[in-house]
């Protein structure tokens, strides 16, 4: 099956507007998990593709400049890939928790869609910050505000709560979870920030 630009832009859309109704095509879409996983490490690289593309085209916050502290694009990888392998599995649990009932896999799937939804949204930011810097900022603030909607119906969806606020406490966990052990690991890999040139 082909994916046209405008089939893609449609579904994008439609996972804003209507994100249960998309969760559950996603869910019952059945999608290995073997493909799954491999799809989830195509978004981890492109999403740090993006962040790189970004920060070389748009200034640099007077704030930060006095940090001089970056990541190497590696080591951005490998803790944007062991953010989200723990998502899914603290997005699983946390879900499991409150009494979800969604799978792994299912759990899986949501993620690998929810973080296509973002890149994409990412990649149109690009796009705007070349034009207009402003219309980009807002554009990204309208963005995040779609997105937390998004998940949110996503995860209630996938764990059959039909409650946001249950979902919401369940990707609060989640995520305040994943960030500890993600902090965990990455110091434990020896994966931290390098100092800027002077």
């Amino acid at each position: 099956m082909t994916i046209d630009f405008q089939t893609w832009m449609r579904a994008v859309w439609t996972s804003i507007m209507e994100p249960s109704d998309s969760a559950r095509k996603v869910i019952n879409m059945d999608v290995p998990r073997d493909a799954l996983w491999t799809a989830l490490a195509l978004v981890a690289v492109l999403n740090v593709i993006l962040v790189v593309l970004l920060q070389l085209i748009s200034p640099i916050p007077v704030a930060f400049e006095d940090r001089a502290i970056a990541f190497s694009p590696f080591g951005f990888t490998v803790i944007m890939g062991t953010f989200l392998v723990l998502f899914v599995f603290g997005t699983f649990y946390a879900g499991k928790m409150l009494g979800g009932v969604g799978t792994l896999t299912a759990s899986l799937a949501i993620v690998v869609w929810f973080q296509s939804v973002s890149l994409t949204l990412e990649a149109i930011q690009l796009v705007l910050m070349l034009i207009s810097p402003a219309i980009a900022s807002i554009f990204g603030l309208l963005s995040f505000g779609a997105l937390i909607w998004c998940f949110l119906n996503f995860v209630n969806i996938l764990h059959a709560f039909n409650n946001l606020g249950k979902a919401f406490v369940a990707i609060l966990l989640a995520f305040v979870g994943t960030a500890i052990i993600a902090g965990i690991v990455a110091t434990i890999l020896g994966v931290v920030p390098t100092e800027g040139l002077a």
